[in-house]
């Protein structure tokens, strides 16, 4: 069986998946595809994967793209395997770059400030906030519906629009519903003033989703509004920034991990880097308390 034909089957196979791991998987698997041909599948080397690593190294992909690429080219293989198309992966632990732990970077309070005052509409604001004050992935937040949002007010909870309605106040918590990676769901909370904001927004923009704009449009606005205060800034920056912010205040790694929809508390450990004294600290309190 050619590999264009294996990679539909598999294709078909993930459908169940984010239209944002969809397009990931259907570009790594043809960019495959286009570097070593559509050849028999049970003909696939080690010596194709070698050569697929070595042209996006070429091409300067950092070694978690590559890293990335080559989990897509795995899963792609054990899929195969399973229907006795082929009898093993030709993808080794070789083949995989060692990726770098980069601390990642955030904010400081004066840049913070600087952008805020730099905002000039609503709609801004909200671009801004939202991953800043929640840590959301730019794909969950652009998939916010107005229906995933409810109030909770004085310990009851409210659908969106009776809040619109009656306008917003200050003890009022806003509960959004997302859909993060693995199509997994969770509620995350919005408070003060980026949640006022928020439903001032909502009741000038009347859309089914709140921020009905392209992933490319959400990241070039963030990117333009940095440059207009002189500030590097993305969508990643900002939630890393969130992440940072909560490990400094003293949230727990766990609650951090629910936050930003980690899988993995390993992946949420990197942000301790930032302030890695309270990473030992609390290690050294779970260890005490075990060996008590």
């Amino acid at each position: 069986m050619k590999v264009s034909e294996c990679i539909d089957l598999f294709l078909s196979y993930i459908q169940d998946k984010s239209p944002n791991t969809l397009r990931s998987y259907k570009t790594d698997l043809n960019q495959f595809l286009e570097i070593v041909g559509d050849k028999e599948v049970e003909n696939i080397t080690k010596a194709d994967i070698a050569k697929f690593r070595m042209i996006l190294q070429a091409k300067k992909k950092k070694s978690s793209t590559i890293a990335r690429k080559l989990a897509c080219m795995n899963s792609f293989f054990e899929y195969l395997i399973d229907l006795e198309l082929v009898r093993s992966s030709p993808i080794t632990k070789s083949h995989r770059p060692k990726i770098s732990q980069k601390i990642p970077s955030s904010l400081s309070h004066e840049e913070i400030k600087k952008i805020l005052s730099s905002l000039k509409n609503l709609q801004e604001k909200v671009i801004i906030l939202l991953p800043l004050a929640t840590g959301l992935r730019s794909s969950e937040i652009l998939g916010i519906k107005r229906t995933d949002i409810r109030v909770q007010r004085e310990g009851k909870l409210y659908e969106l629009s009776t809040i619109i309605q009656s306008g917003y106040k200050e003890t009022d918590i806003l509960f959004i519903k997302v859909i993060g990676k693995g199509n997994k769901e969770r509620e995350v909370p919005l408070v003060g003033e980026p949640a006022k904001i928020l439903i001032e927004y909502l009741k000038t923009h009347n859309f089914e989703k709140i921020l009905p704009i392209s992933y490319n449009m959400f990241w070039y606005k963030i990117v333009e509004i940095g440059k207009r205060t002189g500030i590097v800034l993305h969508p990643h920056k900002l939630r890393h920034t969130a992440a940072t912010i909560a490990l400094q205040s003293g949230a727990e790694l766990r609650v951090i991990q629910e936050l930003l929809g980690h899988s993995s508390p390993l992946t949420t450990a990197r942000y301790a880097k930032v302030g890695q004294k309270q990473l030992i600290d609390a290690t050294k309190n779970i260890v005490e308390k075990m060996l008590k």
